[in-house]
């Protein structure tokens, strides 16, 4: 369980510096390619800069796997163009289902009871949360189509978890700073692309920012394959997701005076029964 608690704290990271951006209503498009460019030298950094020849599995998770994170992106942020902040949202906390069902049938992992009170309790606090933020952002009207974008952003999240579980289950250890190059250099490749099709123009601020981004969004993908090796995940895409949701919220309410609603209060309460139950195997 060691190694979920700094993917955790790296993931409560990610989410104060995209709330910073959102404050100052940085390109999310122009953060994610400044992110992901880091991650992918970073990655290099790890290797020595010396690529070597992975094999042909951690070759294909590796540019599937950055090909799914940009394409969870950008529906994340149709999402929240056409809608409600709080559905898409949750809808991508929730998709942490998948992999805990795949790690189930496929992989035969078996939580103990105590766990399967803690992944109920989980999932329930994710909708009770969602349900709780603000239906402030997102454009009113122009819903044609939102439930296949709510939908696909579902899969498609739930997906990318897989994804780092299969390379867990069927790629050497010794290429994981290998699948997470692979996986970051594709995903700034595409990111890149974006930038110049839509022509956004560059922000000095914004780039920094995402530059400062790229360094815990690379290190919570590295903690948690290394977390993957030792425990279910089952039980390690749950908490770590409860556990964002838990320390994110408390920062936003002490850095950014957020109030919550009874609801909200609910949901963390159930979150912080589900972390403490969900290492108890």
């Amino acid at each position: 369980m060691i190694w979920l608690l700094p993917s955790a704290a790296c993931s409560i990271a990610i989410a104060l510096i995209l709330k910073v951006n959102e404050e100052r209503t940085g390109d999310r498009v122009l953060l994610a390619g400044a992110n992901y460019s880091v991650a992918s030298v970073l990655s290099l950094a790890l290797l020595g800069f010396r690529i070597g020849v992975p094999g042909g599995t951690t070759v294909i998770l590796g540019a599937t796997t950055g090909v799914i994170f940009v394409l969870g992106f950008l529906l994340l942020m149709a999402g929240i163009a056409r809608g409600p902040l709080a559905i898409p949202v949750t809808v991508m906390r929730l998709s942490v289902v998948v992999p805990i069902t795949a790690s189930i049938l496929i992989w035969r992992e078996q939580p103990s009871p105590l766990q399967w009170i803690g992944i109920t309790l989980g999932i329930v606090a994710i909708l009770t949360f969602g349900l709780s933020l603000p239906e402030t952002s997102g454009r009113r009207g122009g819903r044609r189509g939102y439930a296949f974008f709510i939908l696909s952003l579902f899969i498609v999240m739930g997906i990318a978890d897989l994804l780092l579980k299969s390379f867990r289950e069927l790629s050497p250890d010794t290429e994981r700073f290998l699948f997470t190059w692979l996986l970051f250099t594709v995903a700034s490749m595409c990111t890149w692309i974006l930038v110049v099709v839509r022509r956004i123009p560059f922000d000095r601020r914004t780039f920094v920012l995402g530059l400062i981004l790229g360094v815990p969004n690379l290190f919570s993908t590295v903690f948690m394959l290394m977390a993957l090796r030792d425990v279910a995940a089952s039980i390690a895409f749950p908490f770590v997701n409860l556990t964002v949701i838990f320390g994110s919220t408390l920062l936003a309410l002490l850095i950014w005076k957020e109030r919550l609603k009874t609801l909200a209060v609910f949901g963390l309460v159930l979150a912080g029964a589900a972390i403490v139950l969900l290492p108890m195997g």
